[in-house]
C-alpha cells in the first residue's frame, strides 16, 4: 500500500471515529433529556468541520479551519462547564466523567487527524 493511501485510510478512520463520537454524545444527551444548545452546537462545528475535510476540497485554507473548528469546539465546552459546572446535578451531582472523556477523545483524534491531513497536503 503507497504512503498516499495509508494517510488516505488513517484520516477515514479518524474522521469516521471522531463522527462517532459526536453523534454519540447527541443521542446520549438526547435519551437522558438533557440537550444543552451549546454542547451540541460544539458537536455540530465538528461534524462540520469533518465535512469539509470529506468533501476533498481542503486546500491551503485547511490548517486555519482545522484550529478554528477544534478551537471553537473546546471553547464552547469550557463556557458550557463554567456555566453548568464540573457536576451534573441531574444525574445525583456526579462528576461529568462522560463529558471530559468525550472532549478529552475528541480533541486528542482531532488534533491528530489535522496534523496528518495538513501533513499530506505539503
Amino acid at each position: 500500500m503507497s504512503k498516499s493511501a495509508n494517510i488516505t485510510t488513517i484520516v477515514k478512520g479518524l474522521g469516521f471515529g471522531i463522527a462517532i463520537i459526536q453523534l454519540l454524545d447527541i443521542i446520549i444527551h438526547a435519551a437522558t433529556n438533557q440537550l444543552e444548545i451549546i454542547r451540541v452546537t460544539s458537536n455540530v462545528i465538528i461534524l462540520l468541520w469533518l465535512a469539509f475535510v470529506a468533501s476533498g476540497r481542503a486546500n491551503i485554507r485547511f490548517r486555519g479551519i482545522a484550529i478554528r473548528s477544534i478551537s471553537l469546539y473546546l471553547i464552547l465546552n469550557i463556557i458550557f462547564l463554567e456555566s453548568e459546572g464540573l457536576t451534573n446535578a441531574e444525574q445525583g451531582g456526579g462528576f461529568r466523567l462522560a463529558l471530559f472523556l468525550l472532549m478529552f477523545l475528541t480533541l486528542v483524534l482531532s488534533t491528530a487527524l489535522a496534523y496528518i491531513y495538513n501533513r499530506s497536503l505539503n
